[in-house]
């Protein structure tokens, strides 16, 4: 029968969209988990990718954002069997239903859910997820239309398959996810290129944290670690699928915004501030530096904005 019309047309959308913004595989991940979770009205969604004998969890959404980076092994799982039969699986009461494992059947925020594999041609690169708090969430027409949002996934991913996994090391931070360091300095280069060739403004704002030491020092590193978390899901949340979010150091990040002038990106970094106070992380507060680009060397747009991060922390510590 197939999926509705409606989903269809959103799929196709979707799919016009991501060609259009020029997407690299990390955002068409997260932007087709989040659309898998909108269209299907899941709590949750979550890309999973074959690891040798392991799924890795490289996109997690929504309820399950904390599930980032988790591993589970093929055999004996219901992933697993996702990925063996190359079909899906819908579970419609994970309390219930003895094909799930006891550690997921005690997740309130996993009642239901619906698996599917990403399949190219022959090729499986890993799984589609979304779930719900909810019993008996999902349908069939969501049934349906999962595997066509898994197959734009498997589609990009296949195109570089071996999907580098150690390019996934090197250019990701391990405890948030986030981009590093290293990935920031060739979003630089890049987005500087553009500008130069064809007048694509961009803006930076970077973002240092204020506290963290001291909650390292009074809570111990595991609660300075889920407030980094913490901070990552707010930057991943409030930000667009063009955008790009990245880890710089133990308490710095930075978000690069494409076609944002310094005005709107002010005034991102403004809503960030706020989320992260009413994020309540144990006194933790943020400074931004935000500049717009110019013709100018990485180094010197960087060196600005950290410029402006120095005077917004003087601001904020006269005021």
């Amino acid at each position: 029968m197939g999926p509705s019309p409606a989903r269809l047309l959103a799929v196709i959308e979707l799919h016009n969209a991501i060609l259009a913004a020029g997407l690299n595989g990390d955002e068409i991940m997260r932007l087709v988990a989040e659309r898998a979770t909108s269209i299907t009205s899941a709590t949750g969604g979550l890309i999973g990718l074959i690891e040798g004998e392991e799924i890795v969890y490289r996109v997690a959404v929504g309820s399950v954002a904390s599930a980032l980076g988790t591993r589970v092994p093929k055999s004996g799982s219901l992933v697993g069997e996702c990925i063996s039969e190359r079909k899906p699986v819908k579970i419609d009461d994970a309390t219930t239903d003895a094909r799930t494992d006891a550690a997921l059947r005690s997740r309130a925020a996993v009642r239901s859910f619906v698996v599917v594999p990403l399949l190219y041609g022959e090729h499986v690169v890993g799984v589609l997820e979304v779930v719900s708090a909810k019993a008996a969430a999902f349908s069939e027409d969501d049934v349906e239309t999962l595997p066509l949002l898994a197959q734009i996934i498997a589609i990009s991913l296949h195109r570089t398959y071996t999907y580098p996994r150690p390019r996934f090391d090197t250019m990701h931070d391990a405890l948030t996810g986030l981009s590093n360091r290293k990935a920031f300095e060739e979003r630089i280069r890049g987005e500087l290129g553009r500008n130069r060739r064809y007048g694509h403004s961009f803006s930076l704002a970077m973002l240092d944290l204020d506290g963290l030491e001291n909650i390292n020092d009074r809570l111990g590193q595991a609660a300075a670690d889920e407030v980094l978390r913490e901070i990552a899901t707010i930057l991943r949340k409030h930000t667009r699928v063009i955008d790009a979010c990245f880890r710089l150091s133990s308490d710095e990040f930075a978000v690069v915004m494409p076609g944002t002038s310094l005005d709107g990106a002010r005034i991102l970094a403004e809503r960030f501030r706020g989320h992260v106070s009413d994020a309540r992380l144990s006194g933790i507060t943020a400074s931004f530096g935000v500049v717009e680009s110019a013709d100018e060397t990485p180094e010197a747009l960087v060196e600005r904005a950290t410029a402006a991060l120095e005077a917004d922390k003087r601001a904020h510590r006269a005021s």
